[in-house]
């Protein structure tokens, strides 16, 4: 088997566009996670929304409200759902890599029993501090269930032959992470959250709480990491999925 790159987009967020780095008072932006079929196993790239977010009185998703901030997700658009459409058991996931810690990237983990976390050792770090963890909004109650945990410094090769490697991006979080994925489909680069969406390239406009500084060297980095050929996708891109994200199985 080659190596195969998915895209699925687990619910949408709902924000000031502000917040986004976008034009209008509200924006509705899609919430992706990756699989990556590896002939040594299956990895996917962040975990979408928790399955808890169908219910409206979830008590986080209760608490972002307050905050003028909003989730939609449906049962079809849930982590397991997307894996049952591509003939994946969640339970043979052999590695979750996670760009960082919120709850939106972390937290389908709770459905993924088996997997081994793969992260950045700062960005874990930073989700045990009280005072990090509050700053920067990392929940433990979304990653902190007892799965296996790999604690990263750097570049990682995941699978030992280059076609999946992570990539530090710090400043979104204290420990962010990039994702490069070569493969018979091109060469992609899944920044996360350390660019929202292609106008941020230009405009620079990240979220207040980041680190700004660092936030700006790390997308330097890591556009000037792209080959002729690379294929940036961004963190939370409307116009990289359409109007209305549903892509159960589109090949990134």
């Amino acid at each position: 088997m080659t190596l195969r790159l998915f895209g699925c987009v687990c619910g949408q967020f709902h924000s000031p566009g502000a917040g986004m780095g976008m034009a209008g008072d509200r924006v509705t932006v899609p919430i992706p996670f990756y699989v990556i079929e590896h002939p040594d196993g299956v990895a996917l790239f962040d975990c979408g929304l928790p399955a808890s977010m169908c219910d409206r009185e979830e008590s986080y998703l209760k608490a972002l409200q307050t905050q003028d901030l909003d989730v939609s997700l449906t049962p079809e658009e849930t982590l397991t759902r997307h894996l049952e459409r591509l003939d994946i058991d969640p339970a043979r996931v052999r590695y979750a890599v996670l760009s960082h810690l919120h709850f939106d990237h972390a937290g389908g983990l709770r459905e993924l029993p088996n997997a081994t976390v793969v992260v950045q050792r700062p960005e874990w770090e930073a989700g045990f501090d009280r005072e990090l963890s509050n700053h920067y909004g990392l929940r433990k109650r979304y990653f902190d269930l007892g799965h296996p945990v790999t604690l990263v410094d750097g570049e990682h090769d995941l699978f030992g032959d280059g076609s999946v490697t992570c990539i530090p991006s710090h400043g979104h979080t204290p420990g962010h992470q990039s994702l490069r994925v070569r493969s018979g489909q091109g060469d992609h680069l899944l920044v996360g959250d350390a660019c929202y969406h292609c106008g941020v390239v230009e405009s620079r406009q990240f979220p207040d709480y980041s680190d700004q500084v660092a936030m700006n060297r790390a997308l330097d980095a890591l556009l000037a990491s792209r080959d002729a050929g690379t294929v940036m996708v961004f963190g939370h891109d409307p116009d990289q999925w359409g109007e209305q994200p549903v892509l159960p199985d589109a090949r990134a």
